[in-house]
């Protein structure tokens, strides 16, 4: 039953991701196609155009961990293999997004929900709600561009979620829809028409090369531009507004800077990988870990994972952009070689299976704004 209070939502616009363009429809049913499939892939098939929001947290970041990955392999909807790492954010968004799901998953974040000790359950709360509106903001530029770069172009400055008469109402009672309004209805911003204004000279680039090492090499300068672009977009635009402005999520990563605390909550480092845990993927640096699965991390130049440095405040909009400006460089440098894109890519490959992930743990009372 769908309502305010439940997470089931009908789709009520055409299904058919091929079937619209600004030839054949207007923009606002352009935009509200591709805002719905964004909703599908984190939501549950229920019945005929029924569907239910996944309500884990851990799972729907996986779920979006799996879409940044497909988006940057060029295996989603509207994907061309022959142009795969042009959205170059997408395969680093993809390990933040897998980053956000360990957290969910640690047996710490579960205990400290059960008992909102340092406000941990306001806190993840709010770790949620950047997730997900992040990825209902994102992703859905990437599936326009590769459904028509021109009808991106034509129809960018029409996206207004109070505008979108067939989905508004199942958009307004997703959870936390009410920060709609402090990230201005996802809208387009200055960031996003730079990143995207960059797509024809880094496709071209691509194009006019045979290789991959070499289609890298050629749009190397606006790969990297790209990339910190819709950083920016992502950290200033969205995540600062509506998690990291949040007085619980605020006072909780200042408790976990105190001597003790810093000693016992969950490592930070951003590991470039599959992997949840940073030792796992240590140990497969050194040689000594699983096998099967990813890339040959004991091949590569160097570390692929990045820790904040030292005196981060993780709340601070400048403070963070230093630590992601060395994520991403750092991706940048790994994707330049041939070892290290050989092995980032077989991570995102690994990502992308996790599209149908489900819930095995808790969901409380007070997830998802109380919304079953």
């Amino acid at each position: 039953m769908s309502g305010k209070d439940s997470l089931d939502w009908k789709s009520k616009t055409n299904s058919n991701v091929g079937s619209c363009r600004p030839a054949q429809c207007n923009c606002i049913q352009f935009l509200q196609i591709y805002q719905q499939e964004a909703m599908k892939r984190v939501s549950n098939f229920d019945s005929a155009n029924n569907y239910k929001l996944e309500p884990g947290y851990e799972a729907r970041a996986r779920r979006i961990a799996s879409v940044y990955a497909k988006i940057f392999l060029e295996t989603e909807a509207g994907g061309d293999p022959t142009l795969l790492g042009r959205y170059y954010w997408m395969g680093l968004g993809a390990f933040a997004s897998k980053t956000v799901a360990m957290v969910f998953s640690a047996f710490r974040s579960e205990v400290a929900y059960l008992t909102g000790m340092l406000n941990s359950d306001d806190a993840l709360n709010a770790f949620a709600k950047g997730n997900l509106w992040l990825f209902m903001d994102i992703s859905v530029w990437h599936y326009l561009w590769s459904a028509s770069p021109d009808s991106f172009k034509k129809c960018k400055g029409q996206r207004n979620t109070q505008n979108f008469v067939d989905l508004r109402t199942s958009i307004n009672n997703m959870p936390w829809s009410s920060c709609l309004s402090d990230i201005n209805y996802l809208r387009v911003t200055s960031e996003i028409n730079s990143a995207f204004g960059l797509l024809p000279s880094i496709e071209s680039k691509f194009k006019a090369k045979s290789t991959l090492s070499s289609k890298f090499q050629a749009a190397q300068t606006d790969l990297l531009d790209h990339i910190l672009y819709v950083a920016v977009q992502e950290q200033k635009n969205i995540l600062q507004k509506i998690a990291w402005e949040d007085a619980s999520l605020q006072a909780n990563v200042k408790d976990q800077r105190g001597w003790f605390l810093s000693k016992v909550s969950i490592d930070q480092t951003l590991a470039l990988s599959s992997d949840y845990d940073i030792s796992t993927l240590k140990k497969r640096r050194r040689g000594t870990g699983r096998g099967g699965l990813g890339g040959d991390a004991k091949s590569l130049r160097e570390d692929p994972w990045s820790a904040p440095p030292k005196g981060t405040i993780l709340e601070n909009y400048d403070s963070r952009m230093v630590w992601i400006n060395n994520v991403a460089k750092k991706y940048h440098k790994l994707m330049l070689d041939t070892d290290g894109r050989n092995f980032l890519i077989s991570e995102l490959r690994v990502i992308a299976t996790w599209g149908n992930s489900k819930e095995t743990g808790w969901i409380l009372p007070s997830s998802n704004e109380g919304k079953r």
